[in-house]
């Protein structure tokens, strides 16, 4: 796995955003690393200028007020540059499908078609490697594998945090395939 993973180059994504429904609700923050051999290689991250004053619950928990995204670039104008960031890289996030859904929004608007790219969610991939834990939010799983990070709800730590979770995560599902994979062979043989 560990030459997988040197091999491997991913984009692990996070948005902020003013509220839960990708309809009625609008990016406030995009931000991207990049991934190569483990080691996070470029980073990308913008605020995004909604045009509309946040709501007051979303400044509380992101720390993102309206003066900061005063000047900022539209997710019109922000859309272009995040995808040439991603290019054909894996994107990766922690409940990966709201993010994409929010992006797709945007590209529909932009493209006039629906946002297709490959993605992996890290929410998903550890209820299903670690099914006995109690809780699978971002930061119960950073705690988790010790994973250390700055604040949460700020899209760019999160997209780091999310990155080394995956790689966690990934090593993680490595060590029980190649003991189930030991298992398998040990029967095979003896038959």
């Amino acid at each position: 796995m560990k030459e997988i993973l040197l091999e491997s180059t991913f984009v692990s994504i996070d948005i902020e955003t003013t509220g839960f429904d990708e309809e009625s609700s609008d990016i406030i923050e995009i931000a991207c690393v990049r991934v190569e051999g483990c080691i996070i290689t470029d980073r990308f991250s913008t605020l995004v200028n909604p045009g509309y004053l946040l709501p007051d619950r979303i400044v509380k928990l992101t720390g993102i007020t309206n003066a900061m995204i005063v000047g900022k670039p539209n997710i019109y104008e922000v859309l272009p540059h995040f995808l040439r960031f991603v290019g054909d890289s894996i994107i990766v996030g922690h409940h990966v499908e709201k993010d994409m859904a929010f992006i797709d929004k945007a590209y529909r608007v932009l493209y006039g078609k629906k946002f297709k790219h490959p993605h992996i969610c890290t929410l998903n991939l550890a209820r299903n490697i670690l099914p006995d834990l109690k809780r699978y939010s971002l930061k119960d799983l950073a705690d988790h594998f010790n994973i250390r990070y700055r604040r949460l709800h700020r899209a760019l730590d999160d997209a780091e945090t999310t990155a080394y979770l995956f790689i966690e995560l990934l090593n993680l599902l490595w060590n029980h395939l190649r003991v189930g994979d030991y298992l398998g062979i040990k029967r095979l043989s003896k038959a």
